[in-house]
Protein backbone atom coordinates (compact mmCIF):
# COMPACT_ATOMS: atom_id res chain seq x y z
CA UNK A 1 0.00 0.00 0.00
CA UNK A 2 1.20 3.49 -0.83
CA UNK A 3 1.50 5.77 1.66
CA UNK A 4 -1.24 8.63 1.93
CA UNK A 5 -1.25 12.27 2.62
CA UNK A 6 -4.72 13.63 3.91
CA UNK A 7 -4.66 17.66 3.78
CA UNK A 8 -7.06 19.94 5.90
CA UNK A 9 -7.91 23.20 4.76
CA UNK A 10 -10.54 26.27 5.66
CA UNK A 11 -10.52 29.51 6.72
CA UNK A 12 -9.03 30.47 9.86
CA UNK A 13 -10.31 29.25 12.57
CA UNK A 14 -12.47 26.80 11.58
CA UNK A 15 -11.18 23.62 13.33
CA UNK A 16 -8.51 22.27 11.01
CA UNK A 17 -6.06 21.51 13.30
CA UNK A 18 -8.90 19.92 15.63
CA UNK A 19 -9.54 17.58 13.13
CA UNK A 20 -6.31 16.70 11.91
CA UNK A 21 -5.55 15.81 15.68
CA UNK A 22 -8.70 13.38 15.75
CA UNK A 23 -8.09 11.76 12.41
CA UNK A 24 -4.10 11.09 12.73
CA UNK A 25 -5.19 9.31 17.09
CA UNK A 26 -7.69 7.42 15.14
CA UNK A 27 -6.25 6.18 12.37
CA UNK A 28 -2.86 6.00 14.51
CA UNK A 29 -1.40 8.67 11.69
CA UNK A 30 1.65 11.20 11.74
CA UNK A 31 0.51 14.94 12.46
CA UNK A 32 2.11 17.48 10.40
CA UNK A 33 0.44 20.77 11.74
CA UNK A 34 1.62 24.47 10.68
CA UNK A 35 4.14 26.08 12.65
CA UNK A 36 3.07 29.77 12.43
CA UNK A 37 3.74 31.61 15.89
CA UNK A 38 7.68 32.45 14.96
CA UNK A 39 6.66 34.04 11.76
CA UNK A 40 6.60 37.73 13.34
CA UNK A 41 6.08 39.50 9.72
CA UNK A 42 2.54 37.53 10.16
CA UNK A 43 1.59 38.90 13.35
CA UNK A 44 2.66 42.36 11.66
CA UNK A 45 0.64 41.69 8.97
CA UNK A 46 -2.50 40.82 10.57
CA UNK A 47 -2.09 44.36 12.83
CA UNK A 48 -1.12 46.80 10.34
CA UNK A 49 -1.83 44.96 6.54
CA UNK A 50 2.01 45.63 6.14
CA UNK A 51 4.99 43.29 5.45
CA UNK A 52 2.56 41.00 2.91
CA UNK A 53 5.12 40.02 1.11
CA UNK A 54 7.78 39.40 4.33
CA UNK A 55 5.50 37.24 5.82
CA UNK A 56 4.90 34.92 2.56
CA UNK A 57 8.80 34.06 2.24
CA UNK A 58 8.82 33.45 5.73
CA UNK A 59 6.05 31.07 5.46
CA UNK A 60 7.94 29.67 2.04
CA UNK A 61 11.17 28.91 4.13
CA UNK A 62 9.62 27.78 7.49
CA UNK A 63 7.72 25.60 5.84
CA UNK A 64 10.03 24.02 3.49
CA UNK A 65 12.42 23.45 6.96
CA UNK A 66 9.65 21.81 8.26
CA UNK A 67 8.69 19.65 5.07
CA UNK A 68 12.13 18.54 4.51
CA UNK A 69 12.74 17.53 8.45
CA UNK A 70 9.25 15.49 8.28
CA UNK A 71 9.52 13.52 4.82
CA UNK A 72 12.80 12.61 5.74
CA UNK A 73 10.78 10.20 7.98
CA UNK A 74 8.75 7.12 6.52
CA UNK A 75 4.92 7.66 7.59
CA UNK A 76 2.34 5.85 5.99
CA UNK A 77 -0.52 7.77 6.63
CA UNK A 78 -0.43 11.44 7.16
CA UNK A 79 -2.90 13.99 8.02
CA UNK A 80 -1.71 18.22 8.02
CA UNK A 81 -3.65 21.00 9.07
CA UNK A 82 -2.84 22.83 6.08
CA UNK A 83 -2.23 22.56 2.28
CA UNK A 84 0.98 23.37 1.31
CA UNK A 85 -0.45 25.63 -1.63
CA UNK A 86 -2.37 27.82 0.82
CA UNK A 87 0.43 30.36 0.79
CA UNK A 88 -0.77 30.76 -3.22
CA UNK A 89 -4.04 31.22 -1.97
CA UNK A 90 -3.16 34.08 0.57
CA UNK A 91 -0.56 35.14 -1.82
CA UNK A 92 -2.51 36.28 -4.93
CA UNK A 93 -5.04 37.79 -2.50
CA UNK A 94 -2.34 40.33 -0.47
CA UNK A 95 0.16 40.40 -3.27
CA UNK A 96 0.91 42.36 -6.08
CA UNK A 97 0.96 40.62 -9.36
CA UNK A 98 5.21 41.25 -9.65
CA UNK A 99 5.03 39.66 -5.68
CA UNK A 100 3.29 37.42 -6.13
CA UNK A 101 4.87 36.07 -9.13
CA UNK A 102 8.24 35.77 -7.53
CA UNK A 103 6.25 33.56 -4.55
CA UNK A 104 4.58 31.27 -6.93
CA UNK A 105 8.50 30.83 -8.05
CA UNK A 106 9.61 30.23 -5.18
CA UNK A 107 7.14 28.11 -4.22
CA UNK A 108 7.47 25.60 -7.38
CA UNK A 109 11.26 25.59 -6.40
CA UNK A 110 11.17 24.76 -3.00
CA UNK A 111 8.09 22.25 -2.79
CA UNK A 112 7.88 20.67 -6.21
CA UNK A 113 9.38 17.47 -5.04
CA UNK A 114 7.70 16.86 -1.54
CA UNK A 115 4.94 14.03 -1.37
CA UNK A 116 1.62 15.73 -2.33
CA UNK A 117 -2.12 15.28 -0.63
CA UNK A 118 -4.38 12.26 -1.82
CA UNK A 119 -7.00 14.14 -0.90
CA UNK A 120 -8.08 17.44 0.31
CA UNK A 121 -10.80 17.59 3.47
CA UNK A 122 -12.58 21.21 2.82
CA UNK A 123 -14.01 22.76 6.56
CA UNK A 124 -16.64 25.22 5.65
CA UNK A 125 -18.08 27.72 7.67
CA UNK A 126 -20.32 30.92 7.67
CA UNK A 127 -18.47 34.28 8.63
CA UNK A 128 -20.37 34.47 12.29
CA UNK A 129 -19.03 30.95 12.96
CA UNK A 130 -15.30 31.89 11.95
CA UNK A 131 -15.81 35.06 13.65
CA UNK A 132 -16.74 33.22 16.92
CA UNK A 133 -13.74 31.03 16.85
CA UNK A 134 -11.45 33.60 15.96
CA UNK A 135 -12.27 35.70 19.15
CA UNK A 136 -12.65 32.46 21.34
CA UNK A 137 -9.29 30.95 20.95
CA UNK A 138 -7.90 34.89 21.60
CA UNK A 139 -4.94 34.68 19.31
CA UNK A 140 -3.75 38.85 19.56
CA UNK A 141 -2.48 38.94 16.09
CA UNK A 142 -5.79 38.20 14.81
CA UNK A 143 -8.18 40.56 16.27
CA UNK A 144 -8.01 42.92 13.96
CA UNK A 145 -9.31 40.78 10.96
CA UNK A 146 -12.29 42.17 9.30
CA UNK A 147 -15.05 40.69 8.23
CA UNK A 148 -13.90 41.97 4.61
CA UNK A 149 -10.67 39.92 4.69
CA UNK A 150 -12.09 36.74 5.87
CA UNK A 151 -15.15 36.87 3.02
CA UNK A 152 -12.53 37.64 0.48
CA UNK A 153 -10.71 34.99 1.75
CA UNK A 154 -13.51 32.49 1.52
CA UNK A 155 -13.89 33.86 -2.35
CA UNK A 156 -9.94 32.87 -2.80
CA UNK A 157 -10.24 29.83 -1.64
CA UNK A 158 -13.21 28.38 -3.87
CA UNK A 159 -11.23 29.79 -6.96
CA UNK A 160 -8.69 27.24 -5.56
CA UNK A 161 -10.46 24.70 -4.74
CA UNK A 162 -12.06 24.66 -8.33
CA UNK A 163 -8.77 24.29 -9.61
CA UNK A 164 -7.83 21.26 -7.34
CA UNK A 165 -6.52 17.94 -8.53
CA UNK A 166 -7.19 15.74 -6.05
CA UNK A 167 -10.63 14.88 -4.58
CA UNK A 168 -12.15 17.65 -2.14
CA UNK A 169 -14.66 16.79 0.82
CA UNK A 170 -16.12 19.63 1.81
CA UNK A 171 -17.60 19.63 5.57
CA UNK A 172 -20.06 22.10 7.25
CA UNK A 173 -17.43 22.94 10.23
CA UNK A 174 -20.56 23.61 12.34
CA UNK A 175 -21.72 20.28 12.22
CA UNK A 176 -18.85 18.44 13.67
CA UNK A 177 -18.94 17.97 17.16
CA UNK A 178 -15.35 17.64 19.01
CA UNK A 179 -16.72 16.62 22.13
CA UNK A 180 -18.79 13.87 21.22
CA UNK A 181 -16.24 11.02 20.09
CA UNK A 182 -19.24 8.92 18.47
CA UNK A 183 -21.38 11.78 17.02
CA UNK A 184 -18.31 13.32 15.20
CA UNK A 185 -17.57 9.92 13.76
CA UNK A 186 -21.10 9.82 12.51
CA UNK A 187 -21.13 12.95 10.90
CA UNK A 188 -17.65 12.21 8.96
CA UNK A 189 -19.10 8.96 8.01
CA UNK A 190 -19.24 10.13 4.35
CA UNK A 191 -15.33 11.17 4.88
CA UNK A 192 -14.37 7.85 6.19
CA UNK A 193 -15.23 5.98 3.70
CA UNK A 194 -13.66 7.96 1.16
CA UNK A 195 -10.67 7.51 3.47
CA UNK A 196 -11.57 3.73 3.15
CA UNK A 197 -11.58 4.12 -0.40
CA UNK A 198 -8.48 5.45 -0.99
CA UNK A 199 -7.04 2.22 0.96
CA UNK A 200 -7.05 2.94 4.75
Amino acid sequence: MKNKYIAIEGNIGVGKTTLAKFLANHFNGSLLLEEFAENKFLKLFYKTKDYAFHSEMQFLLDRSLQMNTFFDQDHPIVFSDFHIEKSLVFSKMNLSKSNYSIVENIHQSLFNNFPKPDMLIFLDSGIEHISKNIKSRNRDFEKDLGIEYLENLIQNYNFWLDKLKVPVIKIDAQSIHYDNEKLLLENLSSLLKSALSLGF
